[in-house]
């Protein structure tokens, strides 16, 4: 019996080919040649879906079949919906093509055979069939006849008896349907590629459309808020019916902008403006908001409208889905717009009754890891009351700081005396400051006549035409203000020039800086802020470490609601970054043109001869073309040689003189009035913002009260230090010290001689000359950054400051000034000590030798005994150190951490010649560090018992040293190699040390890659006097490998674990998403690595392009996404594990900080520290991080986006990630309680 098939796909025959067992095989194949069979297949091409590939043309009881199958077709076909333009003809040329190179016919007949079979058996077969796809079969005793005969080699009655009988063609063997069934599916697999291709460049060019139109938004919004602002609320309204009135513009206006026209009309009591604003909106198809009615209440209040048009409104709100009650809880307000609000619904609606609501009773954080703390409300009761201190200032003295840092902040920058001018001056430098402040007036005429002119042109394009241009943001501050950026600008120009975006870049953003404070100072709320502020730093002296977990963050809220304090204004979202290149590039424009020298400033001659200062070139960097602005050599040598006595710092670059603003949210906290974000990331990023508003802020409660317990650390300057270093650094430097040396000190460029130079010399030359400009280019970076450094701690010796903090994207913490923090080199913070002091009490003493012993690095392998001891033997060197510190034996120079050593032995010191040691009041600050701390993290993780015991997780009585285990088992390895004749493995004899594979091991655990390990060898290796240069990168590469091999031995399990995260981000960065995952105290993270989006931005002087990987439109960069999640997840739970060990220091009363895994504290609260830090430790991997992961990974990641699920080959990487998520890496057997016995594990 024959089964006849007609196949709706090549996939279902393959399926069904299985099912018919093994009784079944293909009988005779022919190529068919016919007419019909031609028509029959271009009928069915019309409809890929149903592609009849492969057809029987064989029917029961026929005179000729193929008549009635062409019928059936040909009908079918015609209802089937046409493609679209073109599809027919490309799926036909593919699929010719791919023929012609396997020279394979286009039609085939298949006729399988099938052995009789029982009656209930073939029945049987034929549900089976039906069921598995969708197949139509066909079975009847004459067919199995004919086909019989036609395998005897007779001619069937019913093609004989056709006028047109078939060709007789040859046999073909299987293989050859298979080939045939391959050709056709490989077609079909590109047909649909195709389709996915051009769905994805419509996707592309949806969000291209929606990016650009959020940009225009962007704009427009700070157009109409800067008109506002400035008073030109006409200006605005014009250019909005100019945009509603264009088509193309029409469409990027939003409830929003009509908002902020409103409220500068509402200030003018104009109600027939707002009548008309609504109109307008409605027309549009736009709906007002809770701040469009804000507005208008605000407008009847002024007006003083009473009865029917109040009511109305009222009523209308609140069909609209809003209340009163809303309007002073979310609504931002100016000045006393509140009030007005107020008099509208009170008088104007007659509900004289109607109060604002007071702000809702905190909520309490519910996450696991922390509940116990907010929920114990006698937490007082575990704080230690020897610790408790005296205020650190008077009444009087809160007030009067208070003040001054709201005056700081208000005049945005301040004035710091730099360390270079304590020197004494020549007269040739006297000289030179005097001819320097000449040019700055002359500067400053010409660039405010220059910005004059230049507003007045916008000002006229933007009265004649009614668009937008820059106008109104060149009048947003006053007219010097703007010119002192610029002068500002022009002595920070470096000498080899600077990039036009990034000068013009910082401009822009110092403009839009100052608006913004300026904008919180208009708004009236500066005031309330300044009394809340008062109240909240009395409270914060007067109770140690802030009392109690979330105590700062309740009362600062408290203080809002009675204040009055709603949203402030100010906060909204940044200007587009167009807009503010553009901005500066205009300012950077009128520098070129209008700021000029004297070329006669150095000669002796009285003529002067004014030429350009700065000029606008291209020069190539990074093999691109960079548009730069370059100083003039005179310049240069004038603002050098007059060795500027003050720098100018934003007042958001250096500490605070009182305690932070407590983050209440994540839109408010840091500094007073400078904007401050809760999370660092590229001003285009808003992907962090979205997902933290997504989040309760209650869930975020332990986040923010780590950070406020960080930043309400107070610290002093060490002025014995101080002085040393500054003395080092005015007397050239020192390279041994880690002073860096002036440029003056740099190797000097080759000189030409009159000899004539061969190719080859002429290259050696402009090599050692690059060599020479770059290590130049170094040392002035250097000497600068140390420069300002120390004239921050100099202008800060005699405060006590605090530093304010936020964090990265994986919650990382970091002090938000960047110059002077606690988080810099050595001598930073050999610089800084904790402001309030406590008595060393009966171990602080032994702790500070410890940490000195700690500081140099001699005893890294010894107990902590064994490290006392020595600290004991060596009291001389320690005392003669701290005495005579330039001109004694000058021991500390050879610690590691030689500043830092030096402050400790100061310290020591101090401590053993006091009366009672024991009393004695110590502000120094003890730390203590994480055996890599990363391994530590994938060791518990996995519950690695030989991992935890290689990174001092397990007890043991000397700390275990992975470092140079790993260096141990590299060089067994290499001594087999070389006992086999390797070459490199015989030159690296004898130099495998620790220090060699230390920085790579290190930062294997943070995603370093093999090429990124062997540049850490290979630097390693340079600095080795004795190793044979010739084979630094090959020795370096054989290293690396080495390196690599060695771990995955030693951290079978953290491997297994760092494999599967890494393989889970590539398939989700496959599927066109970003990772993403929640920290198990409930910070979400997504990681930004999409692919480079080269952005444009037009203006006058030059053509921009901006590189943005940040942009969430862009798919993601599967290459940084799959590298990234290990280290940024590791990350994020040592970030977790410090936040812990904050919020359960802070409960004890003890003063904490930290710089990433390395915690510090007062000596005599270290043991106190050391318990919590392990405990917490424990607790965070007694959670199932791997396994919440990956559920929260499945139930993210679940479901393909609907784009992707016509692609197959995004449906197998999905199926593929699923089955990932789904197989978390096994555990070992070692037990985490075993780290709260753990010496080692910090220390």
């Amino acid at each position: 019996m024959t089964l006849i098939l007609r196949l709706t796909s090549v996939r279902s025959f393959r399926a069904t080919i299985p099912t018919l067992g093994p009784s079944v095989g293909l009988g005779s194949v022919w190529f068919g040649g016919c007419p019909t069979c031609n028509k029959l297949r271009t009928a069915a091409r019309y409809q890929n879906t149903v592609g009849f590939r492969t057809y029987a043309n064989v029917a029961a009881q026929k005179k000729d079949p193929r008549v009635e199958l062409y019928t059936v077709l040909s009908s079918r076909a015609q209802q089937l919906s046409k493609p679209e333009k073109g599809e027919g003809v490309r799926q036909r040329q593919k699929k010719q093509e791919i023929l012609k190179k396997r020279k394979v016919s286009s039609h085939v007949r298949l006729e399988p055979v099938m052995s009789s079979l029982h009656s209930a058996q073939q029945t049987h077969a034929q549900r089976s069939l039906s069921s598995k796809s969708n197949i139509n079969v066909y079975t009847t005793n004459e067919v199995e006849n004919k086909q019989t005969s036609q395998r005897n080699g007779s001619t069937p009655q019913w093609q004989t008896s056709h006028k047109k009988p078939f060709r007789s063609t040859p046999r073909v063997a299987e293989s050859i349907v298979e080939e045939e069934l391959d050709v056709i599916e490989e077609a079909e697999e590109e047909d649909a590629h195709e389709k996915i291709a051009r769905r994805q460049e419509e996707i592309e060019k949806m969000k291209n459309m929606e990016r650009r139109q959020n940009e225009e938004q962007a704009y427009i919004l700070s157009f109409m808020e800067a008109c506002v602002s400035i008073g030109e609320v006409d200006r605005a309204t014009r250019t909005l019916h100019h945009l509603k009135s264009q088509k193309k513009r029409r469409k990027h206006l939003n409830a929003d902008i009509y908002n902020v026209v409103m409220k500068g009309w509402a200030k003018q009591a104009n109600m027939d403006k707002i009548r008309h604003l609504f109109y307008m909106m409605t027309k549009d198809g736009l709906h007002p908001n809770l701040q469009s009615y804000a507005a208008a209440l605000e407008c009847m209040g002024r007006a003083g409208l009473t009865g029917g048009v109040p009511i109305r409104c009222v009523k209308q709100m609140y069909k609209e889905g809003f209340n009163l009650e809303d309007i002073f809880r979310d609504c931002t307000f100016q000045v006393d717009e509140q009030e007005y609000i107020l008099k509208a619904i009170q008088d104007g609606c007659g509900m004289a009754d109607f109060t604002p609501p007071l702000l809702p009773p905190p909520q309490r954080c519910t996450t696991d890891l922390v509940s116990s703390i907010y929920a114990d409300e006698s937490s007082d009761n575990h704080r230690d009351e020897s610790l408790q201190v005296q205020p650190l200032f008077t009444e009087d003295e809160v007030i009067q700081r208070c003040n001054t840092q709201l005056e700081m902040e208000t005049q945005h920058w301040l004035k710091v005396e730099s360390v270079e001018g304590q020197r004494q001056s020549s007269q040739e430098v006297l000289k030179l400051r005097e001819l320097l402040q000449t040019h700055k007036t002359m500067w400053e005429t010409g660039l405010l006549q220059a910005f004059r002119t230049l507003k007045k042109q916008m000002d006229r394009q933007s009265k004649a035409k009614g668009q937008l241009n820059i106008y109104p943001f060149l009048c947003v501050l006053e007219d010097q203000e703007y010119v002192d950026m610029m002068v500002q600008a022009i002595c920070l120009v470096a000498v080899t020039g600077d990039p036009l975006l990034i000068i013009a870049r910082d401009l822009g953003m110092k403009i839009q800086q100052k608006y913004r404070i300026k904008q919180k100072l208009q708004s009236g709320s500066v005031e309330k802020i300044g009394q809340i502020y008062q109240d909240y730093c009395s409270f914060m002296v007067n109770n140690n470490q802030g009392g109690k977990p979330g105590q700062a963050r309740e009362l600062w809220c408290q203080l809002e609601g009675e204040q009055g304090v709603g949203p402030v204004v100010g906060d909204e979202g940044a200007w587009p970054i167009n807009l503010i290149i553009n901005l500066g590039s205009l300012l950077v424009d009128a520098m070129v043109r209008e700021v000029k020298i004297d070329n006669n400033l150095f000669r002796k001659t009285s003529e002067q001869k004014l030429i350009p200062a700065l000029y606008h070139m291209y020069t190539y960097r990074n093999i691109k073309q960079v548009g730069i602005i370059k100083p003039h050599p005179m310049l240069v040598q004038l603002v050098e040689g007059a060795q500027d006595t003050n720098l100018v710092f934003d007042s958001s670059l250096l500490p605070m003189l009182m305690p932070p603003v407590p983050w209440s949210s994540i839109k408010k906290g840091g500094f007073l009035l400078s904007p401050t974000k809760l999370m660092r990331s590229n001003d285009a990023t808003l992907q962090h913002e979205l997902l933290l508003e997504k989040v309760g802020t209650s869930e975020l409660y332990p986040i923010l009260d780590s950070l406020n317990q960080l930043g309400a650390c107070a610290w002093k300057i060490n002025q014995p230090i101080l002085d040393l270093v500054i003395r080092v650094f005015n007397n050239k430097g020192s390279k041994e010290l880690d002073i860096p040396q002036p440029v003056s000190e740099a190797p000097t460029f080759p000189k030409l001689g009159t000899e004539i130079l061969t190719n080859g010399d002429k290259q050696a030359m402009r090599k050692q000359m690059a060599q020479v400009r770059k290590l130049r280019s170094e040392m002035h970076s250097l000497r600068m950054d140390m420069l300002y450094k120390l004239s921050i701690a100099n202008r800060f010796r005699h405060e006590i400051f605090y530093f304010p903090h936020n964090m990265d994207f994986r919650g990382r913490v970091y002090p938000c000034p960047p110059h002077f923090n606690h988080l810099g080199s050595d001598v930073a913070r050999s610089i800084l000590v904790f402001a309030e002091g406590h008595p060393l009490g009966e171990k602080g003493l032994d702790w500070l030798k410890i940490h000195l012993v700690n500081l140099t690095g001699f005893k890294k392998k010894n107990s902590q005994m064994e490290r006392l001891q020595y600290a004991n033997e060596i009291m001389e060197e320690i005392l003669d150190s701290a005495d005579n510190p330039m001109t004694g034996r000058k021991w500390w120079m050879t610690a590691d951490e030689s500043w830092q050593a030096l402050a400790c032995c100061m310290e020591i010191a101090s401590a053993v010649r006091s009366p009672n040691p024991q009393a004695y009041i110590s502000h120094f600050p003890v730390h203590q560090d994480g055996s890599c701390n990363g391994l530590q993290h994938y060791a518990a993780l996995g519950r690695d018992i030989t991992g935890a015991h290689q990174v001092n997780l397990m007890p043991a009585d000397s700390p275990q040293d992975v470092y140079s285990g790993v260096a141990r088992q590299v060089e067994k390895l290499r001594a087999l190699d070389a006992e086999q004749g390797v070459k490199v493995a015989q030159v690296l004899d004898g130099f495998i040390k620790r220090k060699v594979v230390k920085q790579t091991v290190m930062t294997v655990v943070y995603g370093v890659t093999r090429y990124g390990g062997r540049l850490q060898i290979q630097r390693q290796l340079k600095d080795i006097p004795d190793f044979p240069q010739d084979y630094v990168w090959e020795a370096s590469g054989y290293l690396v490998k080495k390196v690599f091999m060695s771990l995955r031995e030693i951290f079978t399990l953290a491997r297994e674990i760092q494999d599967w995260l890494t393989e889970s981000a590539r398939l989700i960065s496959h599927v066109g998403s970003a990772v993403q995952w929640v920290t198990p105290l409930g910070l979400p993270v997504v990681q930004p690595y999409h692919k480079v989006k080269n952005k444009l931005v037009r203006n006058e002087m030059q053509n921009i392009i901006l590189n943005v990987s940040s942009d969430t439109s862009e798919r993601p960069d599967i290459i940084k996404q799959k590298n990234a999640f290990p280290p940024n997840f590791i990350h994020s739970l040592d970030s977790t594990h410090m936040m812990l060990t904050s919020l359960h220091c802070q409960q004890a009363g003890i003063q904490y900080v930290s710089v990433h895994d390395c915690f510090w504290t007062h000596a005599c609260t270290v043991d106190t520290m050391n318990r919590i830090c392990r405990e917490q430790f424990v607790a965070l991997h007694n959670q199932p991080i791997l396994e919440d992961l990956s559920k929260y990974l499945l139930e993210e990641y679940g479901t393909l986006p609907s784009e992707l699920q016509t692609s197959p080959a995004a449906v197998s990487k999905h199926e593929k990630l699923m089955e990932v998520l789904v197989d978390v890496p096994p555990k070992g057997e070692f037990d985490l309680k075993r780290v709260l016995d753990s010496t080692y594990f910090f220390s």
